[in-house]
């Protein structure tokens, strides 16, 4: 629902096996992940799984239930709102998945960490350096402004087809970054 504060209630998915596989390049000094699926098919990790029951136990108790729920059509979203829906107890409550939620586009840098970036493609870590994450678009990828302007026709399309109903939206950290911005 679009609120006082006039934001939808908007949630990042639980944790990814991405998410792990992330931290661990990162602990070991390693210039990419191991994941070796389309970032959009990279499940909940375990924890992940318990994140996700949590929060719909957590609104379970503690809010109305919603009458629409927008997720990204990327796995751990789709997992992260099936999960909590059903601790929720929101039995029926549709999932739409909508494309535009989909994580920012990370182009020829995709898996690569920050050092990663550095070794493979150092002309490319002095352009975001120089430019800053907001407006820097690695080829191929998208730039945090690039993901805004996706996100106003989700915002057009919440008030247009969800006008007066509870909405919550399940999608990426970056979305949700992005989300606050446009509001």
């Amino acid at each position: 629902r679009i609120t006082a504060a006039g934001s939808p209630a908007s949630s990042r998915h639980a944790e990814g096996a991405g998410n792990v596989a992330r931290e661990l390049a990162l602990a070991s000094g390693a210039l990419s992940n191991d994941i070796d699926s389309r970032d959009c098919d990279v499940p909940l990790s375990p924890l992940g799984e318990r994140q996700a029951a949590a929060l719909g136990q957590w609104c379970r108790r503690h809010i109305d239930p919603v009458d629409a729920v927008l997720s990204s059509p990327y796995v751990r979203a789709q997992e992260s709102c099936a999960i909590a829906l059903r601790e929720a107890g929101w039995n029926g409550v549709p999932i739409v998945v909508d494309e535009r939620l989909r994580e920012k586009e990370f182009g020829m840098l995709d898996r690569l960490t920050r050092d990663g970036i550095v070794h493979r493609f150092p002309e490319q870590a002095e352009m975001r350096r120089v430019l800053g994450k907001f407006y820097y678009r690695p080829p191929g990828g998208e730039s945090w402004t690039d993901v805004i302007l996706r996100l106003r026709s989700v915002v057009d399309t919440l008030l247009r087809e969800h006008a007066g109903r509870r909405v919550a939206i399940v999608s990426h950290q970056v979305i949700v970054l992005c989300f606050r911005y446009v509001f």
